[in-house]
């Protein structure tokens, strides 16, 4: 073979290589920030009366950012269950924690 005919093979070869290298893609974002579903009374009473402390209650009452807006009827209850009065105080007090009953906007779409 001659030199020109060398030269394009090597040329063609280093082509084809660059060609063929993954792309590079970009980092995953990070995941939105952890909300859990909205916890119901049916909730809240099913881990009073499993004995899970109020201090796991109320952090997956934070978590959910669910507002309540309790009726006597429901205090009364959530008392006959078992919820302690710290926990049905905190649930009573969530209007005020979390301005807005809307749901979370959607995780931006990529």
């Amino acid at each position: 073979m001659n030199k020109p005919t060398l030269v394009m093979m090597a040329a063609v070869v280093t082509l084809v290589g660059i060609g063929c290298e993954t792309p590079r893609r970009r980092p995953a974002p990070p995941p939105p920030p952890y909300r859990t579903q909205p916890m119901g009374l049916p909730d809240i009473k099913m881990l009073a009366k499993s004995g899970v402390s109020d201090e796991v209650i109320l952090s997956q009452i934070r978590n959910s950012h669910t507002v309540y807006r309790l009726s006597a009827a429901e205090i009364l209850d959530l008392k006959d269950a078992g919820v302690s009065e710290k926990v049905i105080d905190f649930m009573i007090n969530t209007p005020s924690l979390y301005r807005s009953s809307r749901p979370p906007p959607p995780p931006p779409s990529y």
